[in-house]
């Protein structure tokens, strides 16, 4: 078979010029093997014929892992006369038909940086795939600002000799070659793409290259058995990432990990790690992404109608409520971009393939424990009418947004006095200061649940959703605090924290962030939330937000809403007194975590996370929430 394509030809950099313009691309084959890997490469040699593929060896297989020792000689050994070169790892599984699905796709990309593969929950590479499977495309386009997927790359042959040449300049102990590719391709100003759907899927077995705290290793969009036919590689498609219209304008991305729906914002000078676990949770932050949180809620609330609900089967309605979320970002994102619309029909395969494996990477063990392949298949279909319902919001667009929450701004003059409302203005602007700051990696961190007074919820109830959903990326370590042997032993070394919160309580993504700036700022820390610390007050007359949490059988408590605004400003004092203070002029005793936590109820129903207490609710508080979140996201968005 012969396939053509128009265009330009391709420049090999090695000093020729390998115009593949009107005929096929001459690609060379060579895997990267380890023998530690213990599998037999033959069947994985025969599935790329007819083309040739050659095995290259780790040069110190008893060495220290390095990809990198390897990819240098893979990269190096470009057949002549090739005007492609592609890379294997040894523990990929191809798809059928591979060789002339591959020569169709290299036809149409010869001057790309071809990615075949991109791992199932990448920080950012995965949705931009999703985002391009939905809309229908058969090219993903990826940018330079994460790794390049190297389980199959192809690059022109010039390009894969400078590559191997640039790769020979680190010394093997750098060991991440998918890290140096990206910064090549940079440089040199190759596009990188990935083919959708993926062209391999990723064998099982442990990493050899320590990235098995990654998790399972799948592809985001696998072709499985349906390969298409090679006129789908025929299809055009953006070179670059469309523009897209209403957003924060930086690059995002809409992440769910932990059966938590987040939006993933790139700051390149912020000198934040890629892999950072503080996302911003879509409940409060979903603007970012040009969205109402409230239409969101509205839309998701639709589902939970009883025409609907028969699609889901045994996923719990908090995990429902967020991978809802974050199929309707995707849904509202892929209309506000500026996709051309694909010739032919669209591959709906694809679609429902990116949504499947987005929620079997995503999900918390918890949440996917019981999903046989019946649930699995109604999840789909639930995820499936969220992203439609965004996509109709986002192609509504122009009309204007609805008040976050339904409640209603203070006036001038009106409400609580004047201390009060500077208390909330300082204490949203000292949490946007700290959400606004850099991820670094979050501590280790004890986590003692206290039962809450004014519900009753209690730690043995609510310990197995806290450690599987809002754990950090497993950072937070949560146990009953009557449980903790001494609650007035400091924390432990290894810069570590402890927090205490109520049974009811469950951080945002973000907000987890504080207590990797406190360790940092003031070392060791003991941390209470504010609705801990606002116990503390009302169980000593307003004298100490540093008493202990009421212990023993769970109780009312009988101050109202109005005692709790009259000691904002106490409160607001104490938290600036320990968090603004540095260490040789700070009280003693326990600090006040400056962040908003949602509840157990709002996560269920996707509500904005509170400043205080989600209990602390009257016309009074609630515009007092109000007012706070228009503070921290005008604090925050001059922060960005």
């Amino acid at each position: 078979m012969t396939l053509s394509r128009t265009g330009t030809g391709v420049e090999d950099r090695g000093g020729r010029a390998a115009d593949t313009a009107g005929e096929r691309p001459r690609i060379s084959v060579a895997v990267m093997h380890h023998p530690l890997r213990g599998r037999s490469l033959t069947e994985l040699v025969a599935s790329c014929r007819p083309l040739d593929a050659r095995v290259v060896m780790d040069p110190d297989p008893t060495g220290p892992p390095s990809p990198l020792r390897t990819a240098k000689l893979a990269w190096a050994s470009v057949d002549p006369g090739a005007t492609h070169h592609l890379v294997l790892q040894d523990d990929v599984t191809l798809c059928p038909g591979f060789a002339e699905q591959l020569t169709a796709a290299v036809a149409q990309r010869p001057d790309h940086a071809l990615a075949l593969y991109t791992n199932w929950n990448s920080p950012h590479n995965s949705y931009l795939v999703r985002c391009a499977a939905v809309a229908g495309q058969s090219w993903a386009p990826l940018g330079h600002h994460e790794w390049v997927p190297t389980l199959g790359l192809v690059l022109p042959a010039g390009a894969a000799r400078e590559l191997a040449a640039h790769l020979g300049r680190f010394p093997d102990d750098f060991r991440d070659d998918d890290e140096l590719v990206v910064g090549f391709c940079a440089q040199k100003g190759y596009p990188v793409t990935a083919s959708v759907p993926h062209l391999l899927e990723h064998g099982g077995g442990p990493s050899l290259a320590g990235n098995d705290a990654h998790g399972p290793r799948h592809a985001t969009v696998p072709v499985g058995t349906a390969t298409p036919p090679v006129e789908h590689w025929q299809r055009p498609g953006p070179r670059v990432f469309p523009p897209r219209s209403g957003t924060v304008g930086r690059p995002y991305a809409v992440e769910l990990q932990d059966s938590r729906c987040a939006v993933r914002l790139l700051r390149p000078g912020a000198r934040e790690p890629l892999e950072h676990p503080f996302g911003w949770d879509w409940t409060d932050w979903a603007g970012w992404t040009g969205a109402d949180p409230a239409r969101v809620r509205s839309d998701l609330h639709a589902l939970e109608e009883p025409r609907d609900r028969d699609a889901v089967t045994s996923l719990s309605r908090p995990a429902r409520t967020e991978l809802g979320a974050a199929a309707w970002l995707l849904g509202h994102d892929v209309a506000r971009t500026a996709w051309d619309r694909p010739p032919g029909p669209v591959r709906v395969r694809d679609r429902d393939e990116a949504l499947r494996s987005w929620i079997r990477s995503g999900l918390a063990p918890l949440d996917a424990a019981g999903l046989g392949p019946g649930e699995l298949e109604g999840t789909v279909e639930w995820a499936r009418r969220a992203l439609e319902l965004g996509r109709r919001a986002g192609n509504e667009a122009g009309r204007p947004a609805r008040d976050a929450d339904g409640s209603t701004a203070l006036s001038p003059g009106a409400g609580p006095d004047a201390r009060v409302r500077k208390a909330v203005s300082e204490m949203a602007v000292r949490e946007a200061t700290v959400l606004s700051g850099a991820a670094p990696r979050p501590p280790a961190t004890w986590a003692l649940v206290h039962p809450c007074p004014w519900c009753g919820a209690t730690p043995g109830a609510n310990l197995p959703e806290l450690a599987a959903r809002h754990s950090g990326g497993g950072a937070l370590s949560y146990l009953a605090a009557a449980d903790a042997p001494d609650l007035t032993a400091p924390p432990g070394a290894d810069n570590g924290a402890v927090l205490e919160l109520l049974g009811c309580e469950r951080p945002t993504v973000r907000g987890l962030l504080a207590l990797a700036h406190g360790v940092r700022a003031h070392g060791p820390t003991w941390f209470r939330t504010r609705s801990t610390a606002l116990l503390g007050l009302l169980s000593t007359t307003g004298a100490d937000p540093s008493a202990p949490v009421p212990a023993g059988p769970v109780r009312p408590v009988p101050d109202g809403p109005a005692r709790w605004v009259a000691l904002l400003p106490r409160l607001a004092r104490a938290e600036a007194d320990w968090w603004d203070s540095p260490g040789s002029d700070r009280r003693s005793g326990k600090g006040i975590l400056p962040v908003s936590f949602t509840s157990a109820a709002g996560v269920r129903g996707g509500a904005p996370s509170r400043f205080l207490t989600a209990h602390a609710t009257s016309p009074a508080l609630d515009a007092l929430a109000h007012e706070y979140r228009r503070i921290r996201l005008d604090a925050v968005r001059g922060r960005l």
